[in-house]
């Protein structure tokens, strides 16, 4: 769950100018002696017998038949970039957007700290026709290439608001114009039930800090985010 030392050797150089103020639920008796014996139950009917299917030993049952509609597991919009730690915990929070006419489901995860950096994972789906798809692109950049990445391309549009101590911390970089985050966007598509994950870097906000609220683009901002 950890980053290696080097990865945050080079987030630790480059998170200096990412944080900034802000302003502001009786049994029945027994029958008598005398009373006849119950007759014996009819026979059903041939045709009765012949109307029920028999089971067929090899077929699973219904519950162990896997849903056709059972979502995927999410992959790393970044290979380079995968999601940090093997145990992201519960969805913080769900938000609803759109692109090109489609709607785009967005599942935000807790930020995890990790020694003076924290990481913040997502996933995206859509629930497009099997031969339609949405292309990610700028949906989740800063649109500014002097800041952040120098990529538009890229998840670097995130924001991490710390309103305890009135800070706002940027996605991290590593000083050459490329962010802590996922990157390469304009090559990842949202395709029906394929959801993908996506991830960014930030300085980690003060120890006595248990709740953030996160900016992200084209959803806009989730409120008491968790703090892991």
């Amino acid at each position: 769950m950890r980053h290696t030392a080097a990865v945050t050797l080079v987030a630790m150089l480059a998170l200096s100018a990412t944080a900034c103020s802000l302003p502001g639920a009786g049994t029945d008796d027994d029958p008598p002696a005398s009373a006849p014996p119950a007759s014996a139950p009819a026979s059903a009917p041939a045709s009765d017998a012949a109307s029920t299917p028999a089971a067929d030993p090899a077929s699973p049952p219904a519950s162990d038949v896997p849903s056709a509609s059972a979502p995927a597991a999410p992959t790393p919009a970044d290979p380079n970039q995968p999601p940090s730690g093997d145990q992201l915990g519960q969805v913080a929070a769900t938000r609803m957007s759109a692109a090109d006419g489609k709607k785009i489901t967005l599942q935000l995860y807790p930020l995890l700290r990790d020694g003076s950096t924290s990481h913040l994972n997502m996933t995206l789906s859509s629930s497009v026709g099997a031969t339609d798809r949405v292309q990610i692109a700028q949906l989740l950049s800063d649109k500014n290439s002097s800041s952040g990445d120098k990529s538009l391309f890229a998840a670097d549009g995130l924001q991490v608001v710390d309103g305890k101590n009135a800070k706002l911390y940027l996605v991290a970089s590593d000083g050459t114009g490329q962010c802590l985050c996922s990157r390469g966007l304009e090559g990842v598509f949202l395709q029906s039930n394929a959801p993908v994950m996506f991830s960014a870097t930030f300085a980690a906000p003060p120890a006595d800090v248990t709740q953030v609220d996160v900016s992200i683009p084209s959803f806009g901002t989730v409120k008491n985010v968790p703090v892991q």
